[in-house]
């Protein structure tokens, strides 16, 4: 039984007659019922609206609580401000650059970008800025900075420059870097005056492990040359920086076929326009090492075309200044150099090379001559 029925049961118990002691008819009895039920359903309404008030009112509080404080950001750190509608994408900080930092002098420019010196404003730590304008870069070249600011925020290593941040503002993008005090590489070892195959082995040796490093993230530098290694320190001391990942592409299993590259060290297949992959690194680490060594490249010529038929002919010879080089060191070469990109050395295989890691490798010194005429021809063009 209901207890609308429970309580219509006992009601004809104390309601027979009306209270002016006259007996009810059936019309009106059948009238208070209905008022008695429609009393009933409108204080179960109530009791239930009062319970979903209850309930909504305590999740209102709970998202109005106030929030829970965010760890401050380690000193020296920008506080993480994302700008959610960069063209580069996520991560791009959306505070003014100069409330950071604080710019000094230049240190270099190219045709798109200056780079200066900055200081960051809490912890004095001394940076490389990058500034580029953003109206000199569309279409295609927004591709390419993009994909080079995503390739150097996955980056941690010792010989490759690392990318700390990003910032722009209306006109330009500016990309917070680390600082190396030095020079190019060749400029460093023509102003020092003496070297010998040993340093060229060390030096060798830090720019292939951070390609292997790269080559094991799936990414290809595909514009490896003396300009992009860069060196601070010196004697064994000496560190040597890989720069410039303008021209780098994640790999993966994906085949690249855009021709790219600086015309002396770019392999062979990619100026056959075929599918390449991370070998082509290797074959421009076969062309620097061969100029560490007797200061001239082993593929030249008057024009691109013809260098370019030399190079996808792969040939060279080892001729002035060989003959004082290493047995070892021309096994590297030989095996850098090989138009067949399957049967190149790859960067680990490379860091295994006896002249790598060899103990015995000459510490007699090289001729400069040529390494300083080949490093004053590139000053002038």
């Amino acid at each position: 039984m209901s207890d609308v029925d429970k309580k219509e049961k006992k009601s004809h118990k104390h309601h027979h007659s009306s209270k002016d002691g006259k007996k009810e008819t059936p019309e009106e009895k059948e009238r208070r019922r209905k008022e008695r039920r429609e009393r009933h359903d409108k204080e179960k309404r109530e009791k239930k609206d009062k319970k979903d008030k209850e309930k909504k009112d305590k999740k209102d509080d709970k998202k109005s609580a106030a929030p829970v404080a965010a760890p401050a950001p380690a000193a020296g750190k920008a506080p993480a401000h994302p700008k959610d509608d960069s063209i580069l994408g996520d991560g791009v900080q959306g505070v003014p650059v100069e409330s950071v930092f604080t710019f000094g002098k230049q240190l270099g420019s190219g045709a798109f970008s200056v780079v200066k010196e900055a200081t960051h404003k809490k912890n004095g730590e001394k940076v490389a800025i990058k500034i580029i304008k953003k109206t000199t870069v569309a279409g295609e070249d927004i591709k390419l900075l993009r994909r080079e600011i995503a390739n150097l925020k996955t980056l941690d290593h010792p010989n490759i420059m690392k990318l700390f941040e990003v910032y722009e503002d209306k006109d330009q993008f500016y990309l917070v870097m680390e600082l190396v005090v030095g020079k190019e590489l060749f400029d460093k070892i023509v102003e020092r005056g003496q070297y010998s195959e040993k340093d060229a082995s060390n030096i060798t040796r830090q720019f292939v492990s951070a390609i292997e490093y790269l080559h094991s993230k799936g990414i290809a530098h595909r514009d490896l040359k003396p300009e992009n290694l860069l060196s601070l320190g010196s004697g064994e001391n000496e560190v040597i920086k890989v720069a410039d990942f303008g021209l780098s592409k994640n790999f993966g299993d994906e085949k690249m076929m855009t021709s790219c590259g600086s015309p002396g060290y770019v392999a062979p297949e990619v100026l056959e326009c075929e599918t390449y992959d991370k070998a082509v690194d290797m074959w421009s680490i076969g062309v620097i090492i061969y100029i560490l060594l007797v200061g001239y490249p082993p593929f030249y010529a008057d024009n691109d075309p013809a260098l370019f038929k030399k190079i996808m002919a792969c040939e060279y010879e080892f001729c002035e200044g060989w003959d004082a080089i290493s047995d070892e060191a021309k096994d590297l070469v030989k095996n850098l150099l090989v138009k067949d990109p399957k049967k190149r050395l790859t960067a680990t295989q490379v860091l295994k090379h006896p002249w790598i890691i060899g103990a015995k490798v000459s510490s007699k010194q090289l001729q400069m001559n040529k390494l300083r005429d080949f490093v004053t021809k590139r000053q002038f063009k």
